[in-house]
């Protein structure tokens, strides 16, 4: 009899088990013609969206498959503290979970072909994939407002939030940057960043740059040569925030980061805490 009890409860409790799922938000798959790759698309949208006559700012987050569900539990906590408009959130994934054999993380941030990361260099179409295809499906499809576009990156999706700062920085309102891998392929962002400079004299975006106080050296060296020349060019619409978070390395500040960059984005004015 107990033997039957035990078989009766664990089948019952088989029958409760239901998948995970995010409120709220779609999943879907978007093949880049100008890639020649599939993209997984990770879209929450704010509360009330159906209804509202609206539209709604746009997060784009680089890293999709990781940063999905931390993005909407910092912008809950923002949302309650301090009031801001939610987000339409965008994840990007490429390939699956980072670390995992399928994610080609190393192929889409990468400005520049390098011998050391095979398959590296795919920047410049993933970015033309973002501009050409992602964004124009994103604002036909859904209540975006095309004037306030953010785009998230940390560490090799730092280094193409700052790719993106001097290559179209137009797209976006915000660019948020996260202890960027500046120092790829010997510093060859740097060379973009001169590029730039020597073409233009305005830069109209807000930047926010983070590296953590027990990082590499190279990691902070590289970071502080950034925010030097941000503000020795004086460019004239450049609104900047660069911050040293204490007592944290590269992957501890990963969360610290995310919550203030996203406040200091989403605030009005911007907040620094």
């Amino acid at each position: 009899m107990f033997l039957n009890l035990g078989i009766s409860k664990t089948t019952a409790q088989q029958k409760e088990i239901k998948p995970v799922t995010v409120p709220d938000s779609e999943h879907r798959l978007l093949h880049s013609a100008i890639a020649g790759h599939d993209y997984d698309l990770y879209i929450h949208f704010p509360a009330g969206y159906d209804t509202a006559k609206t539209n709604y700012p746009v997060l784009y987050v680089m890293d999709g498959a990781n940063d999905f569900s931390p993005t909407l539990e910092y912008l809950g906590l923002l949302m309650a503290e301090y009031r801001i408009k939610e987000p339409i959130v965008v994840a990007i994934g490429d390939g699956g979970l980072i670390g995992s054999a399928t994610n080609k993380r190393n192929r889409d941030f990468t400005p520049t072909a390098s011998p050391s990361m095979p398959g590296s260099g795919g920047a410049f179409l993933f970015l033309n994939f973002i501009e050409k295809e992602l964004i124009p499906l994103i604002e036909s499809e859904y209540k975006a407002d095309s004037s306030n576009r953010t785009c998230y990156g940390y560490s090799m999706g730092g280094l193409f939030s700052t790719y993106i700062l001097f290559q179209k920085p137009y797209l976006f309102k915000n660019i948020l940057i996260g202890s960027p891998a500046l120092s790829y392929d010997q510093g060859t962002i740097f060379d973009i960043e001169k590029k730039y400079a020597a073409q233009h004299t305005d830069l109209a975006v807000n930047v926010f740059i983070e590296v953590g106080e027990l990082e590499m050296p190279e990691q902070k060296a590289s970071f502080q040569k950034l925010a030097n020349l941000l503000q020795t060019r004086k460019y004239k619409s450049l609104h900047l925030h660069t911050v040293i978070i204490e007592k944290v390395t590269h992957l501890t500040g990963k969360p610290v980061t995310m919550l203030k960059a996203l406040g200091w984005a989403y605030t009005k004015p911007h907040r620094i805490f």
